[in-house]
């Protein structure tokens, strides 16, 4: 039996606070390094046409996704990077000490994606990568970010999902099952904690109810892109 339970956030925040140090390679060697392709993405359709001025990166790991929208930045920014584990903003300082980051204040904010400690219509612009499916009750999670977004914010989920293509979708868990999980411990020695990611995509709930959750928490525009034949998807909305 897995020792990681969606429900208990404590045993998630153990997940992740013992894959923080190998995170980022571990990510690469798994999508082959699509993943920096799918961030880009997310940067380029959401945070690049709006530029916000301030923003929150929810579920930030290692702060990726707000660093590099950061370096292509020349006027100061707000960045908030909320994660619920201590290692992964960790890493995240470490990371923003190296790039350089000084013009820009940075906030971490060591909380609950459910339970955001930010004010209403704080931020105009929330990322969310890879981390909507580890969240216990998805819709008190979107709930928090329309909250706190100012009207006509926007908000992007960028996540893993299963392909529709009956053989790349056999392939993809061919993949997530037999290799995922160990070529997770060969670099993290944590096989469980990879054999426990690869679960929380394939019982995920699909881009469509995903979709629909945002047109319920009042979103609008809401666009779904499916990235590599639907093995990551983007969704982007705006709050009404």
């Amino acid at each position: 039996m897995n020792q990681y339970d969606k429900n208990s956030p404590a045993s998630i925040r153990r997940l992740f606070d013992s894959i923080a140090r190998n995170y980022d390679k571990t990510n690469e060697a798994l999508s082959f390094y699509l993943n920096r392709r799918w961030n880009q993405t997310l940067i380029d359709e959401l945070l690049l046409p709006a530029k916000p001025k301030k923003f929150l990166d929810l579920c930030c790991g290692t702060g990726a996704i707000a660093f590099n929208y950061l370096k292509k930045t020349k006027e100061p920014v707000c960045a908030y990077l909320l994660d619920f584990s201590e290692e992964m903003l960790k890493q995240a300082r470490s990371a923003a000490d190296k790039l350089g980051m000084e013009r820009h204040q940075l906030i971490y904010l060591q909380a609950d994606a459910q339970k955001i400690p930010l004010t209403s219509s704080e931020v105009s612009c929330v990322t969310l990568a890879y981390g909507i499916r580890n969240v216990a009750d998805p819709r008190e999670c979107i709930r928090e970010v329309h909250r706190i977004l100012e009207p006509g914010g926007r908000f992007g989920i960028l996540e893993l999902t299963q392909p529709k293509n009956r053989l790349l979708k056999w392939g993809h868990q061919f993949y997530l099952r037999s290799l995922v999980p160990w070529i997770g411990k060969l670099l993290t020695s944590n096989e469980q904690a990879y054999q426990y990611l690869t679960n929380s995509i394939q019982v995920f709930i699909p881009p469509e109810q995903l979709e629909s959750l945002l047109r319920e928490e009042g979103f609008i525009d809401i666009r779904q892109k499916p990235l590599f034949g639907g093995t990551a998807t983007l969704l982007t909305g705006t709050k009404f």
